[in-house]
């Protein structure tokens, strides 16, 4: 069921506290945990990229909730597979990429939950 406050952001057992904080420079959003969700300071609460981040970020945390992905600081797990993680970049075979590329899988699915915004 979709949260009608806040769209894109799917319901699960736990509240999602979201926060409005500084982030390094070209972060706009963070699933710090399954029940909480930082979003830069710079991001106007009324804005569309606001609610894009909320259920971009909201579909991981929901994720991490149901266990279908973790975070670690050396590594991600989607599903079973576990890929290696530093720097800002994921492993994906033998090349390193940036965090929140398309190419990773829990990435496009949390790209799709923002086309429900």
């Amino acid at each position: 069921m979709r949260n009608k406050a806040l769209p894109g952001l799917v319901r699960h057992a736990k509240p999602i506290t979201i926060e409005q904080k500084k982030l390094a420079p070209g972060i706009t959003a963070e699933a710090i945990s399954e029940s909480k969700i930082v979003i830069s300071k710079d991001v106007p609460k009324d804005s569309e990229l606001y609610k894009r981040a909320i259920a971009h970020e909201g579909h991981h945390a929901k994720e991490m909730a149901s266990g279908r992905i973790a975070y670690g600081d050396n590594f991600v797990r989607d599903g079973d597979q576990v890929f290696a993680r530093g720097g800002g970049k994921i492993q994906q075979g033998s090349v390193w990429k940036m965090e929140g590329s398309k190419d990773f899988p829990w990435e496009r699915r949390a790209y799709r939950a923002e086309e429900d915004v």
